[in-house]
């Protein structure tokens, strides 16, 4: 089989896909809302144009017998627009198609627009389509023209970091204040609840540095959130996850919806202070409270401690982590040593993309679900009405052994005759406080498949002379990446008769230990081995490694070599520095070639199963064919394109051939076998880009029959 003629006549039969492929759009779908900076998958919300892009295989002028060109595969495209969430964004930062590599907007070929109100219609949408241009006024979406669907015909599995509502405004500069966010969903007459704003207690929702608002609070304990909202979910159920993730809670008093944090006791932080309320409105006594003859004026209800969680996992979405879900966890070794091993419930809680505020909550829920063990339940007069949940108030009951203890109130019910039912926890100070502690950034080790990966040295070519290859014409051929690059997982192999149309012919999937020598080496001209002589050699430039032989696998060629010019074996190889070996016990002159000086700098290669092998048909003998070599990763991906390499231009002598090249040998005329080196030259390739060619030349000792 040649270079550009395939094994056989008969077409394969290739899939044409004639629209998208996979379900990627759906009108049950919500319109997602984002606060802060946080990630999420686009919709699909229109698509036209679709195209299939036929894959030519097949070149010009294949070789006798081949065919022209042939459509093996087909890549698609499509104009489509995808909406991404509530509008108006500030922008989209980074994307992730399918890899945990990051990429841009621009360079999948998108444009980005925030969803304002009103919003201008994408122009190329006008122009192309009038009767489907619509502006997607307060949608914030991407669209582009001759999107790449590949060769699956279907999008991609693409994430979006979107920059949201109040992005940049909480503690750390990147996440969103859980004040105005709360204050936003709430009220906003767009997407909102509808809540209405003067029914919202602005003193404890918002506040200035040294307060005890729900905002200071934020700020002083580090803590800020970047919500998606993207399922259907009830608007309480929101609210009080983001309350259980801010250690808060929100109340309902004289007619207004306050938020009020469980904190403790005066916190600083971040250039804010915020002031814990921790002085009891009243000291009540056996005199105040209402109780029926015969109980106990306050009853005491104690949780088991073999029950309470000493470790607890919270569960976010880490941004130095490209956004990928995990644990956050935290644990109290000294009552794990009492009580043994208790987890409590995982929190979700992917409104936290910072690993450290992760860490904060993890620790705030770990000490309230842990410390907070009694409550208290009493009933006073309707002289107390004043008081409200989160309120402090201090409880003495002499027959029960309590002394002025300080008590939260939680929860307070009026009944027909005004007495108040109240039910307290108990105050134990510095639970409601977290201690910071050090952080590293979440990793889960996943290995970046979109690794770009150097490409191949200068290739190995030789037409090796006819005692090696049993009369065939054959090429040897031998790539490795620059520089050694442990990313390069192999190549494809292009070749043209022209120099224009390319066709693919195979695949290398191992490196050629491939350098130079580091010191030149004699001609030897006396009986193998040779003892008298050192091959040094430099394999920096494929980060090669050899391995020793034995003296009779060196003397039957199993560890041949090319050097400058002679096919040797070595026996032993000794490593002297990095990818730098002294090789001896030489077997000089195989092959048949005749032993021949060899200059420092003078290329080697290790001729092992790395070397690609390939037949050369007689018809193609005395032609000039043209390769390139586009390398791929370790994991298959990124994959050159051929208009990106260099092509290399071979000239086939057919030295190995009986005929009219084996009578000029029998003549005792010399002839050449030998290495390709790179001379540049200007081509215009495949895809109509100038690039630059190298042309080979022969640059080897000689052989006589």
């Amino acid at each position: 089989m040649g270079f550009l003629r395939s094994g056989g006549s008969q077409a394969t039969q290739v899939t044409k896909y004639s629209g998208l492929q996979i379900q990627t759009t759906s009108s049950a779908l919500p319109v997602p809302i984002v606060y802060g900076r946080n990630i999420l998958s686009p919709n699909v919300i229109w698509y036209a144009n679709f195209q299939a892009h036929p894959q030519k295989l097949g070149g010009k002028g294949g070789g006798k017998g081949g065919g022209g060109s042939q459509a093996t595969s087909y890549t698609y495209s499509a104009d489509l627009i995808m909406g991404v969430c509530e509008g108006p964004a500030t922008t989209i930062g980074c994307v992730w198609q399918g890899s945990p590599t990051p990429t841009t907007l621009a360079s999948l070929g998108l444009l980005f627009f925030n969803g304002a109100s009103p919003q201008a219609t994408w122009s190329y949408l006008a122009a192309k389509y009038p009767t489907q241009a619509l502006a997607y006024s307060g949608t914030c979406y991407v669209a582009g023209p001759a999107f790449n669907l590949g060769a699956a015909g279907a999008i991609n599995d693409n994430n979006f970091e979107v920059l949201g509502f109040c992005v940049n405004s909480g503690c750390n500069g990147v996440d969103a204040d859980p004040a105005l966010v709360i204050y936003d969903f709430l009220t906003n007459a767009q997407y909102g609840v509808g809540f209405p704003a003067a029914s919202i207690s602005g003193s404890a929702l918002l506040g200035v540095s040294g307060g005890s608002s729900f905002q200071a609070y934020c700020w002083a304990a580090g803590i800020a959130i970047s919500p998606v909202l993207n399922s259907q979910e009830s608007a309480a159920s929101i609210l009080a996850r983001w309350l259980q993730i801010t250690n808060s809670t929100a109340i309902w008093s004289d007619g207004m919806l306050k938020i009020i944090p469980y904190g403790d006791g005066t916190i600083s932080g971040n250039g804010w202070t915020w002031t814990a309320n921790t002085t009891p409105l009243y000291s009540l006594t056996d005199e105040d409270y209402r109780y029926d003859p015969g109980t106990d004026p306050v009853q005491i209800t104690r949780s088991d401690p073999y029950a309470a969680p000493n470790w607890q996992t919270v569960e976010i979405q880490s941004r130095s982590d490209s956004y990928n879900t995990g644990p956050v966890t935290t644990f109290d070794q000294s009552a794990i040593d009492r009580f043994g091993l208790r987890v409590g419930p995982s929190v979700t809680a992917h409104e936290i993309c910072d690993v450290a505020i992760g860490q904060t909550v993890a620790q705030l829920t770990l000490q309230r679900g842990l410390y907070i063990r009694n409550t208290y339940a009493f009933k006073l007069g309707p002289e107390f009405c004043i008081l409200e949940p989160m309120d402090l108030v201090q409880l003495t009951d002499v027959a029960l052994g309590l002394s002025a203890v300080v008590v939260r109130i939680t929860d307070i019910e009026e009944d027909d005759n005004g007495d108040l039912s109240i039910t307290a926890e108990e105050f134990p100070a510095g639970v409601g406080t977290s201690v910071v502690y050090p952080t590293q950034a979440k990793s889960n080790g996943a290995p970046n498949t979109a690794v770009v990966m150097n490409s191949v040295n200068t290739p190995f070519i030789i037409e090796p002379p006819p005692s090696l290859t049993g009369n065939q014409v054959e090429l040897w051929i031998g790539v490795s990446p620059a520089s050694g690059d442990p990313n390069w997982g192999g190549c494809q192999v292009y070749a043209s008769l022209d120099g224009t149309s390319y066709a693919y012919v195979t695949t290398i999937n191992a490196a050629a230990e491939q350098g130079v020598l580091s010191a030149a080496l004699p001609a030897y001209s006396g009986a193998n081995p040779d003892a008298g002589h050192t091959l040094s050699v430099d394999l920096t430039q494929s980060g090669g490694a050899m391995s020793s032989s034995t003296a009779t696998a060196a003397a039957a060629g199993v560890s041949m070599c090319y050097v400058g010019g002679e096919y040797l074996s070595y026996t032993t190889a000794t490593l002297t520095a990095a990818s730098k070996y002294n090789l001896t016990g030489l077997y000089r002159g195989q092959g048949g070639v005749a032993s021949v000086s060899a200059a420092s700098g003078s290329p080697f290669c290790v001729l092992d199963a790395a070397i690609l092998k390939y037949a050369v048909p007689s018809a193609e003998i005395g032609q000039t064919i043209y390769l390139k070599f586009c390398s791929y990763n370790i994991f298959g991906q990124q994959l050159q394109s051929p208009a990106a390499c260099t092509a290399y231009a071979v000239t086939i002598s057919g030295v190995s051939v009986l005929g009219p090249v084996a009578s000029t040998l029998s003549t005792g005329t010399p002839m050449d076998y030998g290495h390709i080196s790179g001379e540049a030259v200007a081509e215009t390739d495949d895809f109509g880009n100038a690039t630059s060619a190298v042309t080979t030349v022969i640059d080897l000792g000689s052989v006589t029959s």
